[in-house]
């Protein structure tokens, strides 16, 4: 019973810590090459948000964390850093059920209304790093987690914080051996 219960804390502890962010990059790129970068804004987003703001502190602070310097020039940036914010949507179901069973050829029970779908909008968080000299992605992560706009200011920066944190935790990639 007790190793039992010791499995169940460990599986639930581990559920807990899996990563908020996906991550994916060139194998074939040398990342130690990198030494400075520019930050941009996707073109293909809409509109300039007040996200924006917060998304390139994030991704500055982050990135000379890990060694990097901010060009001044973005044509001479080894790498430019591009950000966006992907509008996504999901439905939602909710509604009343209820049901009940029992075992062989007996007891069934069930009542049901119907269903009913709400769609709601979300943003999704992606960062790209770009070869400025081959204009290639070399490294892309997407967070998991969703930012919406029923988050307060204070929890929109600590959302985007954290994720960007996430994604930049296992950076540089190791190279394959």
């Amino acid at each position: 019973m007790l190793s039992r219960l010791t499995l169940l804390l460990f599986s639930v502890a581990l559920t807990g810590c899996a990563s908020s962010v996906y991550t994916d990059y060139s194998s074939q790129f040398n990342f130690d090459a990198i030494s400075s970068f520019d930050i941009i804004r996707q073109s293909s987003t809409s509109t300039i948000s007040l996200d924006d703001n917060r998304i390139q502190k994030a991704l500055s602070t982050e990135l000379v964390a890990k060694g990097l310097t901010p060009s001044i020039d973005p044509e001479n940036a080894d790498v430019t850093v591009q950000y966006a914010i992907v509008p996504k949507t999901e439905n939602v179901a909710y509604g009343s059920s209820f049901s009940f069973g029992y075992g062989f050829r007996n007891v069934g029970v069930a009542a049901s209304t119907p269903v009913r779908f709400e769609e709601r909008s979300y943003g999704q968080l992606v960062v790209e790093m770009i070869n400025t000299k081959t204009d290639e992605v070399v490294w892309k992560a997407s967070s998991k987690r969703k930012l919406t706009e029923s988050m307060t200011p204070e929890s929109r920066r600590t959302f985007i914080q954290e994720q960007i944190v996430d994604m930049f935790e296992q950076y540089p990639p190791k190279p394959d051996a």
